[in-house]
Formats: C-alpha cells, sequence, structure tokens
C-alpha cells in the first residue's frame, strides 16, 4: 500500500506521510470527522514475544503454576514458536488495516501474559534486552519485521521498550548505566531502520510501586524520554503511558513537557469517565499535542467515547491463552476470531468508514443474550416503554455488564439488572428516530481474575414509527 510510511505529529493531531490521519487524503472520505488526527490502535504487546526459560518452564510438560493454572505457550498444534507468533501476526494486519486499525503497541519487554499476573517479577522472561542492557538481536529481527511490515500497509507501530515485572531483568547500576544502554540501543535500532513508521513508548504505565528502575518512574522518566528523542536525534516521537491520569508533580510535569504526544490508559472506566479522564489531562497538559489512549479494555463503547474527544483509542484484549480469545496471552490467535474483537473492529470499520469484518461467533462460555419481547422488525412508538436485554451467563462466568447500541453507535450501558435502556421520552435521544433502525445489546463476562473478557449479543430490526 505505502512504500514509505512517515508517522508525524502537527499540533493536536497525528499525520502519516503529511496528511492528518483518516483524511480524505489517506482514503477515509467517509470516516467520523472526529477521528481526524487520531488514532485507532490495538495493544499487540506480544507480537515480538519469547521466554527465555522455554522448555523448561512455559511447556505443556513443564508448565508454570499462576494463581493455581497451568500456563504453557504451546500451540494447540505444536510447541511453541517465536517465528510463528510473530509470521500470524504479521498476516494479520491486512485485515486489521482494512477496518480502519492504524496503529498498535508492541513491546520489547511484552505484557502480562496471564490475566492478574501483571506486577512483581514476573516468573517467565520476556525481556528484549540483556542484563545489561544490549538489544537481544532475536527480538531485534522480529521487531524488524512487524515495522516494516506496518510500514507496507500504511500503519503506525508505538514500540514500548520495558513493562513491570519484566524490567527486573535488567540489572541495577549506578545512574540506572544498563537501563540508559537498553534505551540507547532500542532507540538507536529504530533510527537505523529504513522506516519512519515507529513512535516510542518508554514503559508500560509508568508508576512508582512496580518498576524497579529510578529511570523508569514518575520521577525519572522525563529523563528517559529525552534520551530516547536525544538518540533518535528528534526524528521519532516520543512518551510514556500511564494508569489512568499521570500522578502530581513537577517529575511529572517534567515527564508530560518531555513529551511529544500523551498516553494515558483508560482501563475500568464507563464511557463517561473516559471522557472525563481526557477532559481533566488535555485541561492539565493544555493544548498543542496529541492524547493516544493506547490501552482500555475489552468494549466497543470507549472507542466511541473517546473519539468524541479528539482521541485515539486502544484495545487490549488479555484472553486466555487458548489460542483464540485475546491478543496478550500466548498463544495468540491474531485474527479477529471472536466476537469481543469483531465488536471492537466493527466499531472502527463504523467509525473510519470502512467495510466491517465477517463476524465472528460468540465463545464457550459467553452470555446468551436475548432482547425481552422484541421481535425482530417490531414496531416501536415514541410511547413505547423501555426495552430490556436478558443475559443468562454460563455458571463461573459472571456478567460485567450489558453496552446497548443503536445502529452501531453506543446508546448506553447498565453494570445490574433489569438491563434496560430507553422508554417514552427518551427514544429519539438515543437516536431511534422515525424509520427503520437496528437495535443491539451486548453482554460482556468476566473470564479472569482481572481482566480476561467474553461477549454474547442480540439484536433486532425495529421500526421507529411517527
Amino acid at each position: 500500500m505505502n512504500a514509505s510510511t512517515r508517522v508525524g505529529i502537527d499540533g493536536e493531531r497525528f499525520t502519516l506521510n503529511g496528511s492528518a490521519t483518516y483524511s480524505p487524503e489517506l482514503g477515509f472520505p467517509n470516516a467520523d470527522p472526529q477521528l481526524l488526527g487520531t488514532l485507532l490502535n490495538v495493544r499487540a504487546a506480544q507480537a515480538v514475544f519469547d521466554d527465555a526459560n522455554y522448555p523448561a518452564l512455559g511447556s505443556r510438560h513443564s508448565p508454570y503454576v499462576v494463581r493455581g493454572r497451568a500456563v504453557f505457550w504451546d500451540y494447540p498444534d505444536g510447541p511453541w514458536d517465536p517465528g510463528r507468533n510473530v509470521q500470524e501476526f504479521i498476516a494479520a494486519l491486512p485485515g486489521w488495516r482494512a477496518c480502519g486499525v492504524l496503529a498498535f503497541t508492541v513491546n520489547l519487554q511484552g505484557g502480562g501474559p496471564v490475566d492478574g499476573n501483571f506486577a512483581g517479577t514476573q516468573p517467565h522472561d520476556n525481556s528484549g534486552f540483556t542484563p545489561d542492557g544490549r538489544l537481544k538481536p532475536e527480538y531485534a529481527d522480529r521487531l524488524r519485521r512487524v515495522v516494516a511490515a506496518a510500514n507496507a500497509l500504511g500503519m503506525a507501530a508505538i514500540v514500548g521498550f520495558f513493562y513491570f515485572g519484566q524490567d527486573q531483568r535488567i540489572e541495577p547500576a549506578p545512574d540506572d548505566a544498563n537501563v540508559r544502554r537498553a534505551i540507547e540501543e532500542a532507540a538507536g535500532f529504530l533510527r537505523d531502520l529504513p522506516h519512519r513508521n515507529t513512535l516510542i513508548e518508554i514503559g508500560n504505565e509508568t508508576n512508582a510501586r512496580s518498576y524497579v528502575h529510578a529511570l523508569l518512574r514518575p520521577d525519572g522518566v522525563a529523563g528517559a524520554i529525552r534520551l530516547a528523542r536525544d538518540v533518535a536525534r528528534g526524528e521519532i516521537p516520543v512518551s510514556t503511558s500511564w494508569p489512568g491520569l499521570p500522578p502530581e508533580g513537577t517529575a511529572v510535569d517534567d515527564a508530560l513537557a518531555a513529551s511529544d504526544f500523551h498516553l494515558p490508559h483508560t482501563n475500568t472506566r464507563t464511557p463517561e469517565e473516559v471522557r472525563a479522564s481526557l477532559a481533566t489531562l488535555r485541561q492539565r497538559v493544555g493544548p498543542g499535542k496529541p492524547i493516544l489512549i493506547n490501552e482500555d479494555e475489552v468494549t466497543a463503547s470507549n472507542v466511541w467515547a473517546a473519539v468524541d474527544c479528539g482521541s485515539g483509542w486502544g484495545y487490549y484484549d488479555q484472553g486466555r491463552g487458548n489460542y483464540r480469545e485475546g491478543f496478550q496471552s500466548p498463544p495468540v490467535d491474531w485474527r479477529i476470531s471472536t466476537l469481543e474483537k469483531w465488536l471492537f473492529f466493527e466499531a472502527c470499520a463504523r467509525l473510519s468508514g470502512q467495510p466491517a469484518p465477517p463476524r465472528a461467533a460468540p465463545g464457550p462460555d459467553a452470555p446468551a443474550v436475548t432482547l425481552v419481547a422484541l421481535a425482530d422488525g417490531a414496531e416501536m412508538l415514541p410511547s413505547t416503554g423501555p426495552i430490556e436485554a436478558r443475559a443468562d451467563a454460563v455458571p463461573g462466568y459472571p456478567v460485567k455488564r450489558v453496552e446497548f447500541f443503536v445502529d452501531g453507535r453506543p446508546v448506553g450501558w447498565r453494570k445490574e439488572e433489569p438491563y434496560a435502556i430507553g422508554g417514552e421520552g427518551e427514544w429519539e435521544g438515543l437516536g431511534l428516530t422515525p424509520g427503520e433502525h437496528t437495535l443491539r445489546a451486548v453482554a460482556y463476562a468476566r473470564t479472569g481474575p482481572s481482566f480476561s473478557e467474553t461477549a454474547g449479543m442480540a439484536e433486532a430490526r425495529v421500526v421507529m414509527k411517527e
């Protein structure tokens, strides 16, 4: 698609080859105007994943035990293979790009590959750096392939350097010399590539509690950002992400000033809270730089909330390591293979004016969803009462919330029964104007201790009468 893709920043907008993202010049004549200059993105932290302990640990015959559960990386049809993982990731990218996804985040230290096992020293060894901060050639090779594939598709790769739970793999040294070397090697590697479709994320969710190296904590990360920018000669935008809003403090203000763009995460937040978080951050940092959410959760509603505020949004799907669900627990099926993935990519397609991907089926643990007393093709009146969705959960996988959509756009959510929406005097405000519409209810159920989810869905065509 593109012989060369250059990501840039123009004020509060991201650009590709000099044009604002999602502009007609880039092939998006029907994109939502609020999408202009943003980046819809996927958290693909494990695209270059490997485990130095494998196969002694992390294999089917010698698994890790995490929260009482056996965890291994082997595929259903064979052993773990980092080459296969990156090859299948690259093969999935054209399908993502066809839905309007223009970016993804990959990390040289991966991301918690088991739900609930994020902090502390993680048992697996997935670090792209040696203990003294040298970039491992095999990680560099896989990352080179990923960046090149994204470049050819006109996509941006957000390259994370560090992840808590793995930064401990870099040995302590005076003045964090080994961490500095890792930054120099990684930023220098990206600088020397023939492509300029990368952005740098110093650390995933910069915080004082989980990172062991001072340079990667809130009080020191400004120095890490400036070091990466200097090594990259200012040719690659640099930032670091935060677990929610950045904490208060002059050192954090310095980090925000040093950043070329801002990377908040909005996990666990409702659409209203996403909007409030973005407004709060914009008020703090002022105008002039893009804000990009590159991690939230499995929800289709928050995508729209972020875009309404002029921000890109990142899909984080933990999964359960079953080679079907999720993007963060190897082995990963990088295709749009589940209903919860499809809901995100379908939202991206709607927002960017692209064709929706083929619909994926709900998984065996998904709740069964019905729209109570609403037949397909039913006629409705402005005086019609609320419509209720019933979500029958599979035992052990409780329903977390139900999200409602009219013609693909989110119109509300409920966390407690009755899962109902609308009613007399409310339908027009929810987009049910006279004519035919599609009403959708999506129930998300928790399948892990923190973030793993599955989804069920019901839809009905309705005709709103005058």
